[in-house]
């Protein structure tokens, strides 16, 4: 990988940050939406707990898996990315966006791709040519009820301009 984890602050640090400023502050989560095998989270950060409105936003998804931290725990990681990236939304990115939970998630999904492509013997040119995973990820919030993995980048993008047109959030 070409990022070194260490560099980037968990969501644990920015949330001691932001209780030491704010200690009567609030954080609402909730589910935006989840299925058998994803879950997308909204966080909600709120200066005083009784603001009526949030600072920052954030969202998270994350897929279940059948094995990995993901096997058991894909809603409580979606939830902690989202509120990481709440407080990355407002003052708490400590110089890098990306929480180390997140960057963490990247080098996971790389290595479970390197795997599929070495499994599956696809050439270079037949990868490039397939979903990117945050088509593949839009496609599943929508609710799009194929293999998004089966489609090609250009079908991606037609089914998800489909999808929104049908289903406007």
């Amino acid at each position: 990988m070409g990022f070194d984890l260490s560099t980037y602050a968990t969501v644990e640090e920015r949330l001691a940050l932001f209780w030491a400023a704010h200690p009567d502050g609030r954080i609402a989560t909730e589910i935006v939406r989840m299925d058998d095998h994803a879950v997308l989270f909204r966080a909600d950060v709120y200066r005083h707990r009784d603001d009526p409105h949030p600072v920052a936003i954030g969202h998270a998804y994350e897929e279940k898996s059948d094995r990995g931290v993901n096997a058991t725990s894909h809603v409580e990681n979606a939830e902690t990315s989202a509120i990481g990236r709440a407080m990355a939304n407002w003052i708490y990115a400590a110089g890098k966006r990306p929480s180390r939970e997140e960057m963490n998630k990247v080098e996971r999904m790389s290595g479970q791709m390197m795997g599929k492509v070495a499994q599956e013997g696809a050439d270079s040119t037949r990868m490039a040519d397939r979903p990117s995973d945050a088509q593949i990820k839009l496609l599943r919030s929508l609710r799009y009820d194929g293999d998004p993995r089966a489609l090609s980048k250009r079908e991606a993008s037609a089914m998800i301009d489909k999808l929104k047109t049908e289903h406007p959030f």
